[in-house]
């Protein structure tokens, strides 16, 4: 009675589990024997259905379980690596604080001993993506699916993903003895394999006498604590008691474990004991712990203790004082350098020419490319002589070294952040003044040209007013100076506003103003005083004119007068006499 073919082909979209599920609506009521003959049939499809279903839910719980494991061995990992070069730092929230790909450059710089570029200081995604791809790119392995967006996304599966390459890389591939990491993925996985075999062959070595312990993996054969005290009870029996231990009490056996190791031996505490005596525990988490107890007793018996143990104690205390020494000149040059460049990057004493600031900032230029990068080196030198020089005191069970006050490596990567300050703050104050600069020079060329304008027009406003002045002989001539002074004085008025745009260059460039643009214009001053003069002139050959006038009105008249006859009696005198009253009037 389940829905034919051809009726399940036509609903794809539906689950199996509904599918199966489905009956189709009888023509007829179904006899006993049918239904439960239906009933048998569905009965064991629903029951697998609900089995795979159980099981993809157990998977992913496990898997939710691994990855949270992970985040907190990752993260003690890396704050562990931090806490021994003393850089101040704490890891939090793993996915938000490496999403910058500032702390991932510091840690892959500090574990490889190799100078990384350094981190962009912006807080935009772009820079976030520039500092992850070149963490990537330092890794030189490609990783499939890992890009640098993932990281600044902060995305969780991945982000641990990378993390274990780096473990893998850095701290557990050099377990193997006759293999290398390679670059290949394929090679890559062969070369996790032989590590990981080699370490469990190293730990199966050293608990094969232990009773109660097997150890076949890294996941539950570490679940009863017994694992880890047998690995610290057969390189030092004196630290613990290990016929005490009960096997029905794991997560005593593992507090017990971790607390001697970070106590007696200074092996961090990665693991959380609650973790550990789970059912199903993170292999790679308990890979990551394991490998601390294999390079630390690898080290102590086989390596340098072996070589320590040859030598006098007075040999051991002079070469690690010679690291000290070494450690303590190599910070104080550094700091010295640090120290006189902050000083001069600091300094604001630019020139005031445009040519010389273009030098200084080519020389500012030179000092970015080429003489800060070989001290970045020095300082990632620094760091790890010091992580060289804390791994070998504790490898002889001595107190960790602490450098002269101002010489520890949180004292290096303050100042180095404050000189990377004073060079971004130089570098847009160099940018600054150089655009200054390069505005005031426009403004001098534009003043240039517009004075020498000006100028012209003052030297032809003077001949003018010097024709004017030359040409008052008569008083028609005098009207036409005053009509060409007029025309003058309409064309200086509306220069006055351009001399004082002049004068306006002049204080943006700072320089004093020169006599053409100070207020009020000379050139009306001087029109001033022309004018004036003219008009008295004017006056005075108007009445000069009148003068000469009257002159000759009056030779004219005395002429007239000389050449009239007075008459030889009286009546001619008095008619004579008549004319002449007639003609005064």
């Amino acid at each position: 009675l389940l829905q034919p073919p051809a009726e399940q082909a036509a609903r794809p979209g539906r689950p199996a589990l509904t599918q199966h599920l489905l009956y189709t609506r009888p023509c007829k009521p179904p006899s006993g024997k049918e239904e439960a003959q239906a009933r048998s049939s569905a009965l064991p499809s629903l029951s697998l259905a609900m089995d795979s279903e159980y099981e993809i839910s157990h998977v992913r719980k496990l898997q939710a379980q691994h990855a949270q494991m992970q985040e907190k061995t990752f993260t003690k990992w890396i704050n562990n690596i931090f806490r021994l070069v003393l850089v101040g730092v704490r890891i939090q929230n793993l996915y938000t604080e490496l999403s910058d790909g500032a702390h991932l450059l510091r840690l892959l710089e500090l574990i490889s001993g190799e100078a990384l570029p350094t981190p962009s200081p912006g807080r935009l995604r772009v820079h976030f993506l520039e500092n992850s791809s070149h963490a990537l790119a330092f890794l030189r392995v490609p990783i499939p699916f890992i890009g640098p967006e993932n990281i600044v996304d902060g995305d969780q599966s991945l982000i641990l993903g990378l993390l274990w390459v780096i473990i893998l890389r850095f701290q557990i591939s050099h377990i193997s003895l006759d293999r290398v990491l390679a670059t290949e993925d394929r090679e890559l996985s062969a070369a996790w394999l032989s590590a990981k075999e080699a370490l469990l062959v190293w730990c199966q070595r050293k608990t094969v006498s232990y009773p109660n312990v097997n150890i076949t993996d890294f996941s539950r054969s570490w679940s009863d604590g017994l694992g880890f005290n047998a690995l610290l009870h057969a390189h030092r029996p004196d630290l613990l008691d290990y016929g005490s231990l009960s096997l029905d009490h794991p997560l005593h056996n593992l507090s017990s474990a971790f607390r001697v190791a970070e106590q007696e031996l200074g092996i961090a505490q990665l693991l959380d004991p609650e973790d550990v005596a789970a059912p199903h525990p993170d292999e790679r988490s308990i890979m990551t712990y394991v490998s601390l107890y294999y390079h630390y007793f690898s080290r102590l018996h086989q390596g340098q203790t072996a070589e320590w143990g040859k030598r006098p104690i007075l040999l051991q205390l002079q070469e690690t004082e010679t690291l000290q020494s070494q450690y303590e000149q190599l910070a104080a040059d550094l700091l010295y350098w640090i120290e006189e460049k902050q000083m001069q990057l600091e300094a604001r004493d630019f020139p005031d020419s445009l040519p010389a600031m273009r030098q200084l900032l080519a020389a500012f230029a030179s000092f970015h490319t080429q003489e800060k990068p070989p001290r970045l080196q020095q300082r990632g030198a620094i760091e790890a002589l010091l992580l060289q020089l804390q791994t070998t005191l504790r490898a002889q069970n001595r107190r960790p070294f602490l450098p002269r006050e101002g010489l520890g490596p949180a004292d290096l990567a303050r100042r180095w952040a404050e000189l990377e300050r004073a060079e971004a703050s130089r570098s847009q104050a160099v940018q600054h003044r150089l655009l200054q600069l390069e505005r005031l020079d426009s403004l001098a060329r534009r003043f240039q040209c517009k004075a020498a304008l000006r100028e012209s027009f003052l030297n032809e406003s003077e001949q003018m007013l010097d024709q004017a002045r030359d040409s008052l002989t008569k008083p028609t001539t005098g009207e036409a100076a005053t009509q060409r002074l007029s025309m003058l004085e309409a064309r200086i008025l509306p220069q006055e506003g351009r001399f004082q745009a002049l004068g306006a260059y002049l204080m943006q460039v700072g320089r004093p103003l020169p006599v053409f643009c100070s207020s009020p214009n000379p050139s009306m001053a001087l029109l001033t005083l022309r004018r004036g003069r003219l008009e008295q002139t004017l006056q005075l050959a108007q009445f000069l004119h009148s003068c000469e006038e009257e002159e000759a009105w009056l030779r004219e008249h005395r002429q007239i007068m000389e050449k009239a006859a007075l008459g030889r009696d009286l009546t001619q005198i008095s008619t004579a006499l008549q004319k002449h009253k007639v003609s005064a009037l």
